[in-house]
């Protein structure tokens, strides 16, 4: 074997900042997903199960409908926020910066 030829993961290592940039990038284009499709399944799928299983129609339909949809846009910017408060922190140099313990 070749040893100028480097290892794999030596030639795409990326510097900690640009890993944790990467990381937050990614976890916000996936939340931004799920913003834009799980408000349209539950408003749809509250509606679909009102009118079929439970026979409601008219107004009340749209109003438990639309409420199933807040609280779904509500739930996903909740998790979005508990999964980046609990997001580890790097310093400079990439390394794990641990919490001081206050007694």
């Amino acid at each position: 074997m070749d040893e100028d030829v480097a290892a794999p993961n030596e030639v795409f290592s990326l510097p900690p900042h640009t890993r944790q940039a990467t990381k937050a990038i990614m976890l916000l284009l996936f939340f931004s997903f799920l913003m834009f499709t799980l408000p349209f399944g539950a408003f749809y799928g509250t509606k679909y199960c009102l009118e079929e299983y439970l026979l409601m129609s008219g107004y009340a339909t749209v109003v438990w409908s639309v409420l199933a949809a807040v609280v779904t846009v509500n739930l996903i910017i909740l998790v979005y926020a508990y999964i980046a408060y609990h997001e580890q922190e790097y310093d400079d140099e990439g390394n794990p910066i641990q919490e001081l313990k206050q007694d």
